[in-house]
């Protein structure tokens, strides 16, 4: 069996892969180092990767599985795995890590924290100080009623994270009835009744702008905060819906525009959503923390090595709903 390792590795992944070797010397572990990549992808049997392209998976001929070292796989091209009835499993080690900084978006969001830091570094006060008036009062997310969307790995973390908020939560995760309860399918029901709206979902075919113009456009007063993907959101109408004021605001992790080797300062939206104030921008960090990448790596191993000694699957995605 050959392991490719198309992955970012560090010091510690290398170390990690060294191991391995030592203690499977009868497989092979590669890494793009090890050769020309067209020879590497024909010889592997396992491709441990966050995205594949349709090119490399077809000439990947003896390729049976592919270990994701993230939670998020709508980087790989599924029509060939389905093609090829190729095997993806995941890792979710993230999730408590997301979850918390999906909590800092929201307080960040709900109590203008960003807002009031970049007018007092210019002298400009808020609140008691100046005899600040409603404008100037920042929500609580005591007692809110919260939506979240997608209750997966992340969204229950998310769930325990709120609970000294006395929050009033409704999850909404597709397997449910759609019924009106504290868990349900009923997306628009879900979001009616809440106060403040969390979205924890994969990007699949089912997904990609599930929120669109007639769906933002109900959120009126609400607060969004997305630590997901982006193409969740219809760009134009999520930067129309802010800047008109029907949402009272947003928090975002994850965007539309993102930075290349050839370009790697740009915006991360064609829409000018930096000039709003009702607006917090995070960079695509929800995870980038030592403890959830440790973790990430550890999990990915954790897979590899189950399979290497029993042929199972850990974390199996659904090819069908590809996630």
């Amino acid at each position: 069996m050959q392991v490719l390792f198309l992955n970012r590795l560090n010091d510690e992944w290398f170390q990690k892969i060294e191991q391995m070797k030592d203690k499977y010397p009868d497989v092979s572990f590669k890494t793009r180092l090890d050769g020309p990549l067209d020879d590497l992808l024909r010889s592997s049997h396992v491709i441990v990767a966050a995205r594949l392209s349709a090119e490399h998976i077809h000439k990947a001929e003896n390729l049976r599985l592919i270990i994701v070292p993230m939670a998020g796989v709508n980087a790989l091209d599924w029509n060939a795995i389905r093609e090829k009835k190729i095997d993806v499993c995941n890792c979710h080690s993230n999730a408590s890590a997301v979850a918390e900084r999906a909590l800092a978006l929201a307080l960040a969001l709900l109590g203008r924290v960003v807002e009031y830091d970049r007018d007092l570094r210019y002298g400009v006060w808020h609140g008691y100080s100046v005899h600040g008036e409603e404008k100037d009062y920042w929500t609580s997310l005591q007692r809110r009623r919260v939506c979240i969307v997608g209750f997966g790995h992340i969204g229950q973390n998310l769930a325990k994270l709120l609970e000294p908020f006395s929050c009033e939560i409704v999850a909404v995760r597709r397997s449910a009835p759609k019924i009106m309860d504290k868990v349900t399918s009923d997306l628009d029901w879900a979001i009616e009744r809440s106060d403040v709206i969390f979205i924890t979902l994969p990007l699949t075919k089912e997904t990609k702008n599930l929120f669109n113009r007639e769906r933002l456009f109900k959120m009126r007063g609400k607060f969004l905060i997305n630590v997901s993907r982006g193409e969740l959101l219809d760009e134009q109408a999520l930067f129309e819906a802010l800047k008109e004021g029907v949402l009272a605001g947003a928090a975002i992790d994850t965007w539309y525009t993102y930075p290349s080797p050839e370009r790697e300062c740009v915006l991360p939206s064609r829409f000018p959503f930096n000039t709003l104030r009702n607006v917090v921008m995070s960079p695509h960090v929800g995870a980038h923390c030592f403890e959830a990448l440790r973790g990430l790596m550890d999990e990915t191993f954790e897979i590899l090595e189950k399979y290497i000694l029993t042929g199972e699957l850990t974390n199996r995605v659904d090819p069908e709903w590809e996630y």
